[in-house]
C-alpha cells in the first residue's frame, strides 16, 4: 500500500515543474532485465526538437539526436506517457555523428575526462574506454542524483575529478534543476560538462529532460547529448526493459558521448592552452 501510494505521488509530482521530486526517488526501483532476450516492445515515440545549438542539423542530417544507427527497420522506441512533451522544453540535438559512424579505434585521448553516471554508464565503459584511453569511468547501477555529491568528493581526494566531466544520471529518479546545478557548482570552476538526457518508460523521463534541458541551456562550458532523441531510431539495441542497451546499442552511446567531449574540447580548450577570445575559465559566463 505505502508503494503504491508513493508511486502515485511520484507520478502527480513530476507533473508540477519546480516541485523537488527527488525525494520520491527512492520509492521507484531500477527493474532487472533478460540479457538472453533480443527484442524490445515497438511503438510510437515522442519525438523532441531543437531550440539550442548552433550544430543543430537538419532533420535530415545525421547527428547526436538523429542518426541511421539502425534505420531501416520500421521500428521506433516507446515512450513514457504516450504524449510529446510540451514544445517549451525540446531537446536538441548538440553532436553530428555521421551516419553509421560508429568508431573502432580510439578518437581522442581522455585522460582530461571524468563520467559520472549509472547502469547506462556501465554498458558504455568498454567502449569509451576504447575510445578515449585514459578516461575516468564511474558508473555504478540505480545510482541517483541526490546521492552522488559523495561520488564527486571521492573523485576529486583521488585526483580523477578532471577538466570535463560527463554527468548521465534520471535514470533511477528525477531531480530539480537546482539539485543538478549544485551538483555541478561541487565539481568546481574550469571544468566544462556533457549532460546526457534519459530514454526510459518511467514517469519521471520528461521532468529529467526538462531539467537538463534547463540546465545545459544556461550552464557555462556545458553541451548536450540528446540521447532522448538518438534512442527512438535503435529500439532493436536496447533489452526489454527499454533503458539497458545491448553491445551496439551501448558502442552507439558511447560514440555520442566521446563527439560531445571533442566539441567541448574544441570550445573550452584544456587549461594548458590559451583560452579562446571570449571565454571566461573561470565558470563564469562568457564575456567580451
Amino acid at each position: 500500500m505505502k508503494k503504491t501510494v508513493a508511486f502515485i505521488l511520484g507520478i502527480a509530482a513530476t507533473a508540477i515543474v519546480g516541485v523537488d521530486v527527488a525525494g520520491l526517488a527512492g520509492a521507484f526501483a531500477e527493474p532487472k532485465f533478460d540479457a538472453a532476450a533480443s527484442t524490445i516492445p515497438k511503438g510510437t515515440p515522442s519525438a523532441l526538437g531543437s531550440n539550442r545549438t548552433a550544430s543543430t542539423p537538419p532533420p535530415q542530417a545525421h547527428s547526436a539526436g538523429a542518426s541511421s544507427h539502425g534505420a531501416g527497420t520500421g521500428a521506433t522506441k516507446s515512450s513514457s506517457s504516450g504524449t510529446k512533451p510540451s514544445s517549451i522544453f525540446r531537446i536538441p540535438p548538440a553532436v553530428p555523428v555521421p551516419a553509421g559512424a560508429i568508431p573502432t579505434a580510439p578518437i581522442g585521448n581522455g585522460a582530461d575526462v571524468t563520467t559520472i553516471g549509472d547502469s547506462v554508464m556501465v554498458d558504455a565503459e568498454p567502449y569509451l574506454v576504447q575510445l578515449l584511453p585514459g578516461i575516468v569511468v564511474d558508473g555504478k547501477v540505480s545510482r541517483q542524483l541526490i546521492k552522488t555529491p559523495p561520488v564527486v568528493a571521492a573523485l576529486k581526494a583521488a585526483g580523477e575529478l578532471h577538466r570535463y566531466v560527463v554527468i548521465e544520471l534520471g535514470t533511477n529518479g528525477p531531480f530539480t534543476a537546482s539539485q543538478l546545478r549544485t551538483l555541478m557548482h561541487q565539481v568546481g570552476p574550469h571544468h566544462g560538462f556533457v549532460l546526457v538526457n534519459t530514454s526510459e518508460p518511467r514517469p519521471w523521463e520528461q521532468v529529467v529532460n526538462q531539467v537538463i534541458d534547463q540546465v545545459a541551456a544556461t550552464y557555462p562550458h556545458t553541451v548536450l547529448v540528446n540521447w532522448y532523441q538518438a534512442a527512438q531510431n535503435i529500439p532493436q539495441d536496447f533489452y526489454p526493459d527499454q533503458v539497458h542497451l545491448m553491445p551496439a546499442g551501448a558502442k552507439y552511446y558511447a560514440t555520442l558521448i566521446a563527439e560531445a567531449v571533442l566539441k567541448l574540447e574544441r570550445e573550452y580548450p584544456p587549461l594548458s592552452q590559451a583560452p579562446a577570445k571570449g571565454v571566461a575559465d573561470d565558470g563564469g559566463t562568457r564575456s567580451e
